[in-house]
Protein backbone atom coordinates (compact mmCIF):
# COMPACT_ATOMS: atom_id res chain seq x y z
CA UNK A 1 0.00 0.00 0.00
CA UNK A 2 2.59 2.36 0.66
CA UNK A 3 4.50 1.74 -2.77
CA UNK A 4 0.90 2.01 -3.92
CA UNK A 5 0.25 5.40 -2.30
CA UNK A 6 3.96 6.80 -3.50
CA UNK A 7 2.97 5.86 -7.39
CA UNK A 8 -0.07 7.86 -7.52
CA UNK A 9 1.46 10.80 -5.62
CA UNK A 10 4.26 10.66 -8.60
CA UNK A 11 1.40 10.23 -11.19
CA UNK A 12 -0.48 13.16 -9.41
CA UNK A 13 2.30 15.73 -8.79
CA UNK A 14 4.24 15.10 -12.49
CA UNK A 15 0.39 15.13 -14.51
CA UNK A 16 0.77 18.47 -16.82
CA UNK A 17 -2.75 18.97 -14.58
CA UNK A 18 -1.00 19.95 -11.15
CA UNK A 19 1.94 21.09 -12.80
CA UNK A 20 2.62 24.78 -12.14
CA UNK A 21 3.69 27.17 -14.95
CA UNK A 22 6.11 29.17 -14.56
CA UNK A 23 4.64 33.24 -14.43
CA UNK A 24 6.04 35.75 -16.23
CA UNK A 25 5.65 39.61 -17.33
CA UNK A 26 5.56 40.73 -20.24
CA UNK A 27 5.52 44.94 -21.35
CA UNK A 28 5.15 46.17 -24.58
CA UNK A 29 4.13 49.45 -26.12
CA UNK A 30 2.60 48.41 -29.21
CA UNK A 31 -0.44 50.34 -29.86
CA UNK A 32 -3.25 50.84 -31.94
CA UNK A 33 -4.46 47.90 -34.21
CA UNK A 34 -0.91 46.13 -32.80
CA UNK A 35 -1.85 45.76 -29.69
CA UNK A 36 -4.69 43.34 -30.25
CA UNK A 37 -2.43 41.39 -32.48
CA UNK A 38 0.38 41.02 -29.89
CA UNK A 39 -1.81 39.81 -27.53
CA UNK A 40 -3.51 37.54 -29.50
CA UNK A 41 -0.22 35.99 -29.76
CA UNK A 42 0.72 36.06 -26.40
CA UNK A 43 -3.03 33.98 -25.56
CA UNK A 44 -1.94 31.77 -28.40
CA UNK A 45 1.19 31.13 -26.91
CA UNK A 46 -0.11 30.30 -23.61
CA UNK A 47 -3.01 27.99 -24.82
CA UNK A 48 -0.23 26.05 -26.60
CA UNK A 49 1.85 25.12 -23.92
CA UNK A 50 1.60 24.34 -20.51
CA UNK A 51 4.75 24.59 -18.53
CA UNK A 52 4.91 28.91 -18.92
CA UNK A 53 2.47 31.28 -18.63
CA UNK A 54 2.63 34.91 -19.58
CA UNK A 55 0.81 37.89 -18.37
CA UNK A 56 0.93 40.86 -21.07
CA UNK A 57 1.09 44.25 -19.83
CA UNK A 58 0.47 46.91 -22.29
CA UNK A 59 2.26 50.02 -20.80
CA UNK A 60 1.04 52.62 -23.01
CA UNK A 61 3.10 53.98 -26.14
CA UNK A 62 6.96 53.51 -26.48
CA UNK A 63 7.84 56.88 -23.97
CA UNK A 64 4.91 56.21 -21.67
CA UNK A 65 6.39 52.41 -21.23
CA UNK A 66 9.97 54.15 -21.10
CA UNK A 67 8.85 55.68 -18.07
CA UNK A 68 7.75 53.14 -16.51
CA UNK A 69 10.46 50.99 -17.53
CA UNK A 70 13.07 53.39 -15.88
CA UNK A 71 10.96 53.71 -13.01
CA UNK A 72 10.73 49.31 -12.41
CA UNK A 73 14.94 49.64 -12.95
CA UNK A 74 15.33 51.83 -10.18
CA UNK A 75 13.42 49.67 -7.66
CA UNK A 76 14.98 46.49 -9.79
CA UNK A 77 11.20 45.20 -10.53
CA UNK A 78 11.80 44.94 -14.59
CA UNK A 79 9.61 42.57 -15.98
CA UNK A 80 10.84 38.94 -17.21
CA UNK A 81 10.61 40.02 -20.82
CA UNK A 82 10.11 43.60 -22.57
CA UNK A 83 9.23 44.70 -25.84
CA UNK A 84 12.36 47.20 -25.83
CA UNK A 85 12.94 50.33 -28.07
CA UNK A 86 16.44 49.27 -29.77
CA UNK A 87 17.54 52.78 -29.06
CA UNK A 88 16.81 52.65 -25.57
CA UNK A 89 18.63 49.31 -24.87
CA UNK A 90 21.96 50.50 -24.28
CA UNK A 91 20.61 52.18 -20.77
CA UNK A 92 19.75 48.99 -19.45
CA UNK A 93 23.05 47.58 -20.27
CA UNK A 94 25.02 50.59 -18.98
CA UNK A 95 23.29 49.47 -15.83
CA UNK A 96 24.17 45.59 -15.83
CA UNK A 97 20.62 45.12 -16.17
CA UNK A 98 20.09 42.81 -19.35
CA UNK A 99 22.92 39.82 -19.56
CA UNK A 100 23.94 38.64 -23.00
CA UNK A 101 21.12 36.05 -24.71
CA UNK A 102 24.20 34.73 -26.97
CA UNK A 103 23.85 30.97 -25.46
CA UNK A 104 20.11 30.92 -25.89
CA UNK A 105 20.24 31.86 -29.50
CA UNK A 106 20.62 28.16 -32.02
CA UNK A 107 22.56 28.74 -35.27
CA UNK A 108 19.88 28.23 -37.06
CA UNK A 109 17.84 31.04 -35.49
CA UNK A 110 21.28 33.15 -36.22
CA UNK A 111 21.54 32.76 -39.71
CA UNK A 112 17.69 32.77 -40.70
CA UNK A 113 17.81 36.33 -39.24
CA UNK A 114 18.46 39.05 -40.66
CA UNK A 115 22.47 40.54 -39.60
CA UNK A 116 21.57 43.54 -39.82
CA UNK A 117 18.90 43.23 -37.09
CA UNK A 118 21.12 41.83 -34.74
CA UNK A 119 23.78 44.48 -35.53
CA UNK A 120 20.89 46.74 -34.05
CA UNK A 121 20.57 44.86 -30.75
CA UNK A 122 24.59 43.82 -30.45
CA UNK A 123 26.94 45.95 -28.43
CA UNK A 124 30.75 44.93 -28.08
CA UNK A 125 29.99 41.46 -29.79
CA UNK A 126 27.51 40.51 -27.46
CA UNK A 127 23.80 40.52 -28.29
CA UNK A 128 21.38 41.94 -25.81
CA UNK A 129 18.15 41.55 -27.41
CA UNK A 130 16.16 39.12 -29.93
CA UNK A 131 14.12 41.10 -33.00
CA UNK A 132 10.85 41.26 -33.19
CA UNK A 133 8.78 44.23 -34.07
CA UNK A 134 11.38 45.78 -36.39
CA UNK A 135 10.89 48.68 -39.20
CA UNK A 136 12.87 51.26 -41.85
CA UNK A 137 11.88 54.36 -43.01
CA UNK A 138 10.03 54.87 -46.22
CA UNK A 139 8.37 57.38 -48.14
CA UNK A 140 4.13 57.90 -47.63
CA UNK A 141 2.63 59.88 -50.29
CA UNK A 142 -0.69 60.27 -50.97
CA UNK A 143 -1.87 58.97 -54.46
CA UNK A 144 -4.42 61.10 -55.02
CA UNK A 145 -2.58 64.45 -54.02
CA UNK A 146 -0.47 62.94 -56.73
CA UNK A 147 -2.96 62.96 -59.56
CA UNK A 148 -4.52 66.30 -58.49
CA UNK A 149 -1.17 67.76 -59.65
CA UNK A 150 -0.81 66.26 -62.96
CA UNK A 151 1.91 63.87 -61.74
CA UNK A 152 1.80 59.94 -62.14
CA UNK A 153 1.02 57.94 -58.95
CA UNK A 154 3.25 54.92 -60.34
CA UNK A 155 6.06 57.03 -60.61
CA UNK A 156 6.90 58.76 -56.97
CA UNK A 157 10.28 60.24 -56.75
CA UNK A 158 13.46 58.57 -56.67
CA UNK A 159 15.76 61.06 -56.02
CA UNK A 160 15.90 64.22 -54.04
CA UNK A 161 15.88 66.57 -57.16
CA UNK A 162 12.86 64.65 -57.94
CA UNK A 163 11.34 64.96 -54.47
CA UNK A 164 12.04 68.93 -54.45
CA UNK A 165 10.45 69.29 -58.19
CA UNK A 166 7.61 67.13 -57.06
CA UNK A 167 7.49 69.30 -54.41
CA UNK A 168 6.80 72.67 -55.93
CA UNK A 169 3.66 71.18 -57.73
CA UNK A 170 2.10 69.29 -54.85
CA UNK A 171 2.38 72.37 -52.54
CA UNK A 172 -0.75 74.44 -53.16
CA UNK A 173 -1.97 77.85 -51.60
CA UNK A 174 -5.77 77.13 -52.31
CA UNK A 175 -6.88 80.49 -50.71
CA UNK A 176 -4.37 83.02 -52.80
CA UNK A 177 -3.65 84.52 -49.73
CA UNK A 178 0.26 83.88 -50.59
CA UNK A 179 0.62 80.89 -47.81
CA UNK A 180 0.46 77.69 -48.71
CA UNK A 181 -2.82 75.27 -47.57
CA UNK A 182 -0.78 71.92 -48.42
CA UNK A 183 2.50 70.99 -48.44
CA UNK A 184 4.49 68.69 -50.32
CA UNK A 185 6.78 66.84 -47.75
CA UNK A 186 7.61 67.41 -43.81
CA UNK A 187 10.59 65.49 -42.68
CA UNK A 188 12.46 67.22 -39.26
CA UNK A 189 10.55 67.57 -36.64
CA UNK A 190 11.43 63.84 -34.54
CA UNK A 191 15.24 64.61 -35.15
CA UNK A 192 17.53 61.75 -36.83
CA UNK A 193 14.60 59.51 -37.33
CA UNK A 194 14.06 61.72 -40.38
CA UNK A 195 17.12 63.09 -41.55
CA UNK A 196 19.47 60.44 -40.68
CA UNK A 197 19.15 59.09 -44.45
CA UNK A 198 20.44 62.34 -45.79
CA UNK A 199 23.31 62.44 -43.29
CA UNK A 200 24.34 58.84 -44.32
CA UNK A 201 23.82 59.39 -47.87
CA UNK A 202 26.10 62.99 -47.86
CA UNK A 203 28.84 60.64 -46.41
CA UNK A 204 28.57 61.82 -42.94
CA UNK A 205 27.99 59.88 -39.67
CA UNK A 206 27.19 61.77 -36.41
CA UNK A 207 29.68 60.25 -34.44
CA UNK A 208 33.08 60.57 -34.44
CA UNK A 209 35.25 57.22 -35.60
CA UNK A 210 35.82 56.55 -31.93
CA UNK A 211 32.39 56.74 -30.61
CA UNK A 212 33.23 59.42 -27.62
CA UNK A 213 32.12 62.67 -29.59
CA UNK A 214 29.58 64.30 -31.65
CA UNK A 215 30.74 65.62 -35.32
CA UNK A 216 28.02 68.27 -35.79
CA UNK A 217 30.42 70.64 -37.82
CA UNK A 218 31.90 68.30 -40.67
CA UNK A 219 31.01 69.60 -44.09
CA UNK A 220 28.70 66.33 -44.73
CA UNK A 221 26.22 67.57 -41.58
CA UNK A 222 26.48 71.47 -43.09
CA UNK A 223 24.98 70.04 -46.43
CA UNK A 224 22.60 68.13 -44.96
CA UNK A 225 20.83 70.99 -42.34
CA UNK A 226 21.18 73.00 -45.52
CA UNK A 227 19.12 70.96 -47.60
CA UNK A 228 16.54 70.72 -45.04
CA UNK A 229 16.46 74.30 -44.83
CA UNK A 230 16.19 75.22 -48.43
CA UNK A 231 12.91 72.70 -48.29
CA UNK A 232 11.89 75.50 -46.42
CA UNK A 233 13.27 78.63 -47.05
CA UNK A 234 14.17 78.18 -51.00
CA UNK A 235 11.68 75.75 -52.39
CA UNK A 236 8.94 76.69 -50.06
CA UNK A 237 7.26 72.91 -50.02
CA UNK A 238 7.88 72.06 -46.18
CA UNK A 239 5.62 73.73 -43.78
CA UNK A 240 8.05 76.22 -41.19
CA UNK A 241 6.35 75.58 -37.74
CA UNK A 242 4.06 72.40 -37.80
CA UNK A 243 5.36 70.03 -35.22
CA UNK A 244 5.55 66.60 -35.46
CA UNK A 245 2.32 65.56 -34.53
CA UNK A 246 1.14 68.41 -36.27
CA UNK A 247 2.37 67.11 -39.57
CA UNK A 248 1.22 63.36 -38.86
CA UNK A 249 -2.65 64.95 -38.51
CA UNK A 250 -1.76 66.96 -41.77
CA UNK A 251 -0.66 63.76 -43.79
CA UNK A 252 -3.67 62.22 -42.65
CA UNK A 253 -6.38 64.78 -43.45
CA UNK A 254 -4.32 64.82 -47.32
CA UNK A 255 -3.07 68.31 -46.50
CA UNK A 256 0.65 67.23 -46.32
CA UNK A 257 1.36 65.35 -49.83
CA UNK A 258 4.77 63.26 -48.79
CA UNK A 259 6.86 62.06 -45.51
CA UNK A 260 9.02 60.10 -44.39
CA UNK A 261 7.07 57.49 -41.83
CA UNK A 262 7.56 53.67 -40.25
CA UNK A 263 7.00 50.84 -42.76
CA UNK A 264 4.82 50.04 -39.63
CA UNK A 265 2.00 52.19 -40.43
CA UNK A 266 1.40 50.82 -43.33
CA UNK A 267 -1.33 48.49 -42.66
CA UNK A 268 -3.09 51.13 -40.80
CA UNK A 269 -2.75 53.73 -43.51
CA UNK A 270 -4.38 51.52 -45.82
CA UNK A 271 -7.15 50.58 -43.68
CA UNK A 272 -7.90 54.28 -42.28
CA UNK A 273 -7.03 56.85 -44.63
CA UNK A 274 -9.58 58.32 -46.83
CA UNK A 275 -7.30 58.33 -49.40
CA UNK A 276 -5.11 56.28 -51.62
CA UNK A 277 -1.88 55.87 -49.76
CA UNK A 278 1.36 54.73 -51.89
CA UNK A 279 4.83 53.66 -50.61
CA UNK A 280 7.94 53.93 -52.38
CA UNK A 281 12.06 53.58 -51.29
CA UNK A 282 13.84 56.62 -49.71
CA UNK A 283 15.14 58.67 -52.09
CA UNK A 284 18.43 58.72 -53.24
CA UNK A 285 21.06 61.75 -52.69
CA UNK A 286 24.43 61.90 -55.07
CA UNK A 287 23.57 58.18 -56.33
CA UNK A 288 23.58 56.55 -52.38
CA UNK A 289 20.36 55.71 -50.59
CA UNK A 290 19.77 54.69 -46.89
CA UNK A 291 17.10 54.27 -44.44
CA UNK A 292 16.49 54.31 -40.57
CA UNK A 293 16.24 50.56 -39.37
CA UNK A 294 14.49 50.72 -35.85
CA UNK A 295 11.96 49.29 -33.64
CA UNK A 296 11.66 47.30 -30.94
CA UNK A 297 13.58 43.89 -29.52
CA UNK A 298 12.48 41.19 -26.80
CA UNK A 299 14.74 41.59 -23.89
CA UNK A 300 14.99 38.90 -21.15
CA UNK A 301 15.29 40.62 -17.62
CA UNK A 302 14.52 37.46 -15.67
CA UNK A 303 16.54 37.49 -12.31
CA UNK A 304 16.65 33.70 -11.79
CA UNK A 305 17.41 30.52 -14.48
CA UNK A 306 13.77 29.17 -14.46
CA UNK A 307 12.41 32.65 -15.25
CA UNK A 308 15.05 33.25 -17.78
CA UNK A 309 14.37 30.07 -19.66
CA UNK A 310 10.86 30.20 -19.54
CA UNK A 311 11.43 33.70 -20.85
CA UNK A 312 13.57 32.25 -23.86
CA UNK A 313 11.14 30.19 -24.82
CA UNK A 314 8.64 32.48 -25.02
CA UNK A 315 10.98 35.22 -26.58
CA UNK A 316 12.15 32.35 -29.18
CA UNK A 317 8.49 31.46 -30.10
CA UNK A 318 7.28 34.76 -31.02
CA UNK A 319 10.01 35.21 -33.51
CA UNK A 320 8.90 31.77 -35.20
CA UNK A 321 8.03 31.76 -38.97
CA UNK A 322 4.41 32.25 -38.73
CA UNK A 323 4.16 34.69 -36.19
CA UNK A 324 6.84 36.84 -38.27
CA UNK A 325 4.23 36.60 -41.47
CA UNK A 326 1.83 37.74 -39.43
CA UNK A 327 3.32 40.48 -37.76
CA UNK A 328 3.88 41.85 -41.61
CA UNK A 329 0.88 41.24 -43.10
CA UNK A 330 -1.42 42.46 -40.67
CA UNK A 331 0.81 45.37 -39.09
CA UNK A 332 3.75 46.35 -41.49
CA UNK A 333 6.62 45.30 -39.62
CA UNK A 334 9.76 43.45 -40.96
CA UNK A 335 9.94 39.95 -41.26
CA UNK A 336 12.79 39.20 -39.60
CA UNK A 337 13.24 36.40 -40.55
CA UNK A 338 14.72 35.46 -44.11
CA UNK A 339 12.63 32.27 -44.28
CA UNK A 340 9.15 34.39 -43.66
CA UNK A 341 10.99 37.20 -46.20
CA UNK A 342 11.43 34.84 -48.96
CA UNK A 343 8.35 32.71 -48.42
CA UNK A 344 6.07 31.57 -51.03
CA UNK A 345 3.11 32.98 -48.73
CA UNK A 346 4.76 36.47 -48.62
CA UNK A 347 5.43 36.75 -52.39
CA UNK A 348 2.17 36.23 -53.18
CA UNK A 349 1.19 38.59 -50.52
CA UNK A 350 3.46 41.28 -52.08
CA UNK A 351 2.12 40.71 -55.33
CA UNK A 352 -0.84 41.58 -54.20
CA UNK A 353 -0.07 43.97 -51.99
CA UNK A 354 2.80 45.72 -53.45
CA UNK A 355 3.47 48.26 -50.40
CA UNK A 356 4.16 45.87 -47.59
CA UNK A 357 7.07 44.93 -49.96
CA UNK A 358 9.12 48.02 -50.20
CA UNK A 359 10.13 48.21 -46.50
CA UNK A 360 11.30 44.27 -47.09
CA UNK A 361 13.75 45.62 -50.00
CA UNK A 362 14.73 48.45 -48.34
CA UNK A 363 16.82 46.41 -46.02
CA UNK A 364 19.31 46.34 -48.31
CA UNK A 365 20.20 50.00 -47.49
CA UNK A 366 19.49 49.85 -43.92
CA UNK A 367 21.33 51.11 -40.74
CA UNK A 368 20.11 51.68 -37.39
CA UNK A 369 20.38 54.90 -36.02
CA UNK A 370 23.41 55.30 -33.57
CA UNK A 371 23.52 54.00 -30.15
CA UNK A 372 24.43 55.30 -26.73
CA UNK A 373 22.93 55.42 -23.71
CA UNK A 374 22.42 59.08 -23.80
CA UNK A 375 20.58 58.86 -27.28
CA UNK A 376 17.34 60.43 -26.29
CA UNK A 377 18.46 63.58 -25.12
CA UNK A 378 21.56 64.06 -27.83
CA UNK A 379 18.13 63.81 -30.36
CA UNK A 380 16.41 66.10 -28.10
CA UNK A 381 19.04 68.72 -28.71
CA UNK A 382 19.05 67.82 -31.66
CA UNK A 383 15.72 69.04 -32.72
CA UNK A 384 16.28 71.80 -30.49
CA UNK A 385 19.14 73.07 -32.87
CA UNK A 386 16.78 72.13 -36.21
CA UNK A 387 13.97 74.66 -34.36
CA UNK A 388 16.87 77.51 -34.04
CA UNK A 389 17.79 76.98 -37.72
CA UNK A 390 14.40 76.19 -39.20
CA UNK A 391 12.06 78.05 -36.51
CA UNK A 392 13.96 81.07 -35.79
CA UNK A 393 16.40 81.33 -39.37
CA UNK A 394 19.42 81.23 -36.74
CA UNK A 395 23.12 80.71 -38.66
CA UNK A 396 23.39 77.04 -39.35
CA UNK A 397 26.86 77.25 -38.97
CA UNK A 398 27.16 78.57 -35.12
CA UNK A 399 23.99 76.76 -34.25
CA UNK A 400 25.87 73.65 -35.30
CA UNK A 401 28.75 74.65 -33.43
CA UNK A 402 26.94 75.46 -30.54
CA UNK A 403 24.92 72.23 -30.15
CA UNK A 404 28.07 70.17 -30.83
CA UNK A 405 29.49 71.76 -27.87
CA UNK A 406 26.65 71.14 -25.12
CA UNK A 407 26.14 67.37 -26.18
CA UNK A 408 29.79 67.02 -26.12
CA UNK A 409 29.90 68.36 -22.39
CA UNK A 410 26.92 65.88 -22.00
CA UNK A 411 29.07 62.88 -22.93
CA UNK A 412 31.98 63.71 -20.69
Amino acid sequence: MRTLFFVLAFIVVSSPLFARSEKISFWHGQGFHAKRIIEELVNEYNRSQSDVHVDAVFQGLYQDMEVKMLAAAVTRQLPEVALEQIEYIDLYIKEGLIPPIDAAVKEETRKDVHGVMWDAVTREGKTYGVPFCMSTTVLFYNRDAFKRAGLDPDKPPETWDQIIAAGRRLTVDEDKDGSPDRFAISVWQNGLYGWAPILWANGGTLFSEDGTKIDLTSPAMKTTIGMLKDLVYKYGIMPKSWTDWESGQAFLAGDLAMGFFSSAGIAYSEQNLPWSLGVAPMPSINGRKFTVLTGSALVNFAKNRKKWKAANDFIFWLIEKPNIIRLHKEIGYIPVRKSAAGSLDLRSFHRENPNFRIPVEELAFARALPHHNEYFKINKLLIDMLQQVILQGSSPDETLAATEREINLLLK
